[in-house]
């Protein structure tokens, strides 16, 4: 049971962390617009608002932490069994950062989505 919950766990670490990362791009992205891409001094100058922002510093960090966490989680799982589960954590985030943090919309259809997803994960965990 152990085993179960740390190789659980560091999945669903790699997937937060990889979610967070791609939310805060995206957030800021929000911030600033679209990117310019009328001219390099223009698209330069995007580029380099974009990486001063201090918040970006940790989405690098969860960026580089979540592959680590996820090869570890690799070495405890099958892979054909831990990486559906990955994509599975992943959907989930994703949408509860796009839902509740950047006020995108939330349908039918997507929660449908998602709880088919979590009832194949279900099925195809299951020995």
């Amino acid at each position: 049971m152990k085993a179960f919950l740390l190789t659980w766990g560091l999945i669903f670490l790699s997937a937060l962390f990889d979610s967070y990362a791609a939310f805060i791009v995206k957030t800021k992205f929000n911030e600033m617009g679209e990117i310019d891409f009328s001219s390099f001094k223009g698209f330069f100058n995007y580029m380099w608002t974009f990486v001063k922002s201090p918040l970006l510093l940790s989405a690098i960090v969860a960026f580089v932490c979540a592959p680590g966490l996820w090869f570890m989680a690799l070495n405890r799982i099958d892979l054909s069994i831990g990486y559906p589960i990955l994509v599975g954590f992943h959907l989930v985030f994703v949408l509860l950062f796009g839902v509740f943090a950047l006020n995108e919309g939330m349908s039918w259809n997507k929660l449908i989505g998602v709880l088919l997803v979590g009832l194949s994960l279900y099925f195809f965990y299951k020995k």
